[in-house]
């Protein structure tokens, strides 16, 4: 019951980083700064191709995870933490990006960001923290299955 709470904990984190990012590629279209979008700026433009790619990154590891789960698959626990720590990673990475794309106005009700920002904040501790997760890859690739010494 835990891997597939965690599991979907992280689905969710993905989705939620996709939303942000969607949100800040389109607030950076359309927000204009010294007469310029600021989506020009090549600082706004690394920060957005950051995301990206943690997000690309994290999408094969939740779904390895699902199937994983799904199959009941001896690597289950192991491929969920991995997942979630790679989904939290990225959906937080989102939320700090959209939330500087967007400036003070991300906090406010004008926008929905703030429902998005606050949700990633919850869920990226829900069903086990980062710590919690990487301790449970650690045990899975250095202490399980691990040959004995031979004098």
């Amino acid at each position: 019951a835990f891997d597939r709470a965690a599991l979907a904990t992280a689905a969710q984190l993905l989705g939620l980083g996709r939303r942000l990012r969607e949100e800040a590629v389109s607030y950076a279209g359309q927000r204009k700064q010294f007469g310029k979008v600021i989506g020009s700026f090549q600082a706004v433009k690394h920060q957005l191709a950051d995301v990206a790619v943690g997000l690309e990154f994290a999408a094969p590891l939740v779904y390895r995870a699902a199937y994983s789960v799904g199959h009941e698959a001896s690597t289950a626990s192991r491929d969920v933490s991995a997942a979630k720590n790679a989904a939290g990673e990225a959906a937080h990475r989102a939320a700090r990006t959209a939330l500087q794309v967007h400036g003070a106005i991300g906090y406010t009700d004008e926008l929905d960001l703030h429902l998005w920002l606050n949700r990633v904040w919850a869920l990226r501790s829900a069903w086990g923290d980062e710590g919690l997760h990487r301790a449970r890859l650690h045990e899975a690739f250095f202490t399980r299955n691990r040959p004995e010494r031979v004098p």
